[in-house]
């Protein structure tokens, strides 16, 4: 039936848009290659197909990946769906939008991304790095089915303020209907209304030529809380700043002891870009972390630095390097046992206006530390991407 509904609502948001919409598809393969003895061998591969249509009243995008098995076969998976419809109102513009994709307002400083994947330029998103609840904090729907509204509204020529809500599908309270609780813990009770989407909302305040705020809220489990704030000033030329931070609550509920524990963590944020010229640009990402582990009840700390230079020779060619440092498990005097440190110098080739070719080349040194010599594991990874937008 869910199925049935799904394709009806589809259907509707196609037709909607039959008429003066935009087409749109776009491709992403990502090989991967390894080093051994001087060779390179095939390790991985991955593709990415999207089929897009829309126009300015509704619209509608499928997302594909391919993955390839260990036995050389190719498996389809179907990533995001999602459709959406905007209605004209007299306080704005609502938008309506449901289906299962990621959705994240933060400015993340992208400019210089490409189509790079995590390891060689952003290894992680907003939030809480190492932790349960607060990890990507500004990923409202988190790529599940949902239902979520948003609401625009133009206070002026200069500024504008949005409100999101939205519904996603989640193990909410999955307890409900078997836990035995005493009568004084009112959190949990025999019969208590089993709910199968959490709750997520979202605040923006947008000013022009001065400051970008977003609030994001979500409840996706029961007792399970995560609220980030970010701010971007954006009163200065050539210079892109994003700074903030996610509180958490992780809870779980311990049936024996008929009784929700656990604990908080925090993450904070600071990302900036400095355009130097048209040609040159430097990008900065930092976040220090306290996640949560249910396993140890007790928070462990951990530490990421990235800083990216890119440099655009011409209109085709682009050159760059990203340095990636993970200091995990730091002590409460700021020692580690041992750090992860990523390099990857790429070259970017935009053949056609469509389409583009990355290469890169990956050093990962894991578990470096000065005090033990030779405590690190090397490994070297060719990434080779082709991109097809139309």
């Amino acid at each position: 039936m869910k199925k049935i509904v799904s394709a009806v609502a589809l259907a509707a948001i196609l037709s909607a848009t039959a008429s003066a919409a935009d087409i749109s598809f776009s491709y992403k393969g990502s090989n991967y290659f390894t080093s051994s003895a001087g060779n390179l061998n095939y390790k991985d591969r991955t593709d990415c197909m999207s089929l897009g249509i829309s126009s300015d009243k509704a619209g509608a995008v499928v997302d594909f990946d391919t993955e390839l098995a260990e036995n050389g076969s190719i498996k389809i998976v179907q990533d995001e769906y999602y459709g959406w419809m905007n209605f004209a109102i007299p306080s704005g513009n609502l938008q309506l939008k449901a289906g299962s994709w990621n959705s994240r307002y933060v400015n993340r400083l992208l400019n210089d991304k490409g189509d790079l994947d995590k390891e060689d330029f952003e290894l992680n998103k907003p939030g809480v790095i190492n932790g349960s609840t607060g990890k990507d904090s500004d990923n409202l729907t988190q790529g599940k089915l949902s239902v979520v509204a948003a609401l625009t509204n133009s206070i002026d020529e200069s500024s504008d303020l949005m409100f999101k809500f939205g519904l996603v599908k989640s193990a909410y309270n999955p307890d409900a209907k078997t836990a035995t609780v005493s009568t004084n813990d009112k959190d949990v009770e025999n019969g208590d209304v089993e709910i199968a989407s959490g709750f997520v909302a979202e605040l923006a305040y947008k000013q022009q030529d001065l400051i970008n705020i977003n609030l994001a809220f979500k409840n996706l489990v029961k007792n399970n809380y995560s609220i980030g704030l970010w701010v971007s000033p954006l009163m200065i030329e050539d210079f892109s700043l994003t700074v903030g931070g996610t509180f958490a609550t992780v809870k779980g509920y311990d049936k024996t002891a008929n009784e929700w524990n656990g604990g908080t963590e925090f993450g904070a944020d600071i990302r900036a870009r400095y355009a130097i010229s048209e040609e040159v640009s430097v990008t900065t990402m930092h976040n220090i972390s306290s996640g949560y582990n249910a396993k140890t009840d007790n928070n462990t700390l951990k530490l990421w630095d990235m800083i990216n230079f890119n440099y655009k020779m011409d209109e085709k060619v682009s050159f760059g390097c990203t340095l990636n440092a993970v200091f995990d498990n730091l002590d409460s005097d700021h020692t580690f046992t041992g750090a992860d440190l990523i390099t990857s110098p790429y070259i970017r080739i935009d053949a056609t206006e469509k389409a583009a070719v990355t290469a890169a080349l990956r050093v990962t040194a894991e578990g470096v530390n000065p005090s033990v010599a030779g405590h690190e594991n090397v490994d070297v990874t060719v990434p080779v991407l082709f991109a097809f937008n139309y």
